[in-house]
């Protein structure tokens, strides 16, 4: 997991793609951008752009994903990311292969991601997205789906 801000993403040069989903962010205004996916590179790498109330974190639960990498970035409010390392993990609670996700019911240490701020999970983190931070409910995140190979 990497949590950093926007103007530091271009020194994780190891991240997949990483050249891609920086010329796409200085390319297009996020915040002008509808709710929707924007095929980037077809399956390999493409965006989702959310708007969405975030939610109590009682209901949160931890997922991951085996074939894609998220990299999310906060285009507007707040929002608490939930962490644990997958391998900690017991069996998952859900698998849904069609949509590369599986829900772990566990403890998780949470982090802040803010305006201007990015999170990067690969395979081994689990996340549980959308908490909310009391600060702010509505929020709008371009999550990046990078396909790990």
């Amino acid at each position: 997991m990497i949590t950093d801000r926007i103007e530091y993403l271009e020194t994780y040069k190891s991240i997949p793609a990483l050249e891609q989903v920086t010329d796409f962010i200085k390319s297009h205004d996020l915040t002008a951008l509808p709710e929707g996916r924007y095929d980037i590179a077809g399956d390999k790498l493409f965006l989702n752009i959310q708007v969405y109330e975030t939610k109590d974190p009682a209901k949160a639960r931890l997922e991951a994903h085996d074939r894609y990498i998220d990299l999310q970035l906060m285009i507007e409010g707040e929002e608490i990311i939930g962490y644990a390392p997958r391998a900690g993990l017991s069996e998952p609670t859900e698998i849904q292969p069609e949509n590369d996700i599986s829900f772990y019911d566990a403890a998780f240490d949470g982090c802040l991601l803010k305006k201007s701020m990015f999170g990067v999970y690969f395979p081994q983190d689990a996340h549980a997205p959308c908490i909310s931070s009391d600060k702010t409910r509505l929020v709008k995140k371009a999550v990046f789906k990078i396909l790990y190979e």
